[in-house]
């Protein structure tokens, strides 16, 4: 499922779905303000664009009953099909976001500060979830504490998602990083904000994990050889 408004999105739209299609056999739904000429989708359905973050709105409201949500602008390079066994033993699924805690959210937004910096934010942009009670409640839980935070974010969902996240007892599980593949930098931006006095530590390792680290020079290799060097996650 997508949802977008906007020519810029419409168009987005148009070659995502062509690139779920090129993979997989999965039926496509398209939310948008206006229809979009494409043979690659299955349901459309126009809505009006109230705000930028629209989707929140329309979670709920999918025509199928396991859903893969996608920002518009993903290209889809495999075959997804495996994804929805997540569904089987759990609610919701997702990636986690560079961001992990934003210091500007928990400055203005309390319930978000009183988390835990481990408990990282989760992108919205791919969303993988089933329709039953958990979610239907989870959705109304997100657009509650979305528009209570509607003008201190400025609109932005993924701070009231891991808000509404904390707070409910959805089963969530985390997907590996390469079903949300975002640019580097995207990283890099966030390693140089790490740098002011509130974000010390985004994204610095807290544990390295491989053997032999306390043999004499694993150190000065691991600065000289790319193999042992930390992963770039």
């Amino acid at each position: 499922m997508f949802i977008g408004t906007g020519k810029h999105a419409r168009r987005e739209i148009a070659f995502a779905a062509r690139t779920v299609k090129a993979h997989t056999r999965l039926p496509v739904a398209v939310f948008a303000d206006a229809p979009i000429k494409s043979d690659c989708i299955d349901v459309f359905r126009q809505v009006e664009p109230t705000h930028k973050r629209l989707k929140i709105d329309h979670f709920a409201d999918s025509p199928f009953e396991s859903t893969l949500y996608l920002d518009s602008d993903v290209t889809v390079q495999r075959d997804l099909s495996d994804l929805f066994g997540i569904l089987e033993r759990f609610d919701m699924a997702g990636v986690h976001d560079h961001c992990r805690k934003s210091s500007e959210w928990a400055g203005q937004i309390p319930d978000y500060e009183a988390i835990p910096y481990a408990f990282s934010e989760v992108n919205t942009g791919v969303l993988l979830y089933r329709r039953n009670a958990a979610t239907n409640a989870f959705f109304a839980l997100w657009r509650e504490h979305f528009y209570a935070n509607f003008r201190a974010t400025r609109g932005q969902d993924q701070a009231s998602f891991r808000v509404a996240l904390w707070n409910s007892p959805l089963r969530f599980f985390v997907l590996p990083f390469e079903y949300n593949v975002r640019p580097q930098s995207i990283r890099n931006r966030m390693r140089k904000r790490s740098r002011t006095q509130a974000d010390e530590g985004l994204l610095a390792p807290r544990i390295l994990h491989w053997h032999d680290q306390h043999l004499p020079g694993q150190r000065l290799l691991r600065l000289l050889l790319p193999s042992h060097r930390p992963m770039r996650y």
